[in-house]
């Protein structure tokens, strides 16, 4: 999943229009149309504020599910907050080669 793909992910979950997201961050519309176009890439953090600027979980909008209803075990949740990290850090990481490819 790209960070564009879950941030519009994470406004359409909170009900907001990109406008709404945008007041909430601080920032114009027009940005958050090229992050969830993919025509830029907002940085970990961008994403993270997004996903609570839209006043939901992280953990929840990047695993798509709500981990009360999942049955996890306490032991196996302490550790998805660090694994749903690592995987922002790889989508940035993987975006980058790929905005990298695209420039040659």
């Amino acid at each position: 999943m790209e960070a564009g793909t879950l941030i519009v992910d994470a406004r359409n979950r909170a009900g907001i229009t990109q406008t709404e997201l945008a007041s909430r961050m601080g920032t114009h519309q027009s940005v958050i149309a090229r992050w969830e176009t993919g025509k830029t890439q907002p940085t970990l953090e961008t994403v993270i504020k997004a996903v609570e600027a839209a006043g939901l979980d992280l953990t929840v909008t990047i695993s798509g599910s709500d981990p009360s209803e999942s049955g996890r075990s306490a032991s196996r949740g302490e550790d998805e907050p660090t694994r749903l990290i690592q995987q922002l850090r790889q989508m940035n990481a993987d975006q980058a080669r790929i905005n990298w490819i695209k420039g040659r």
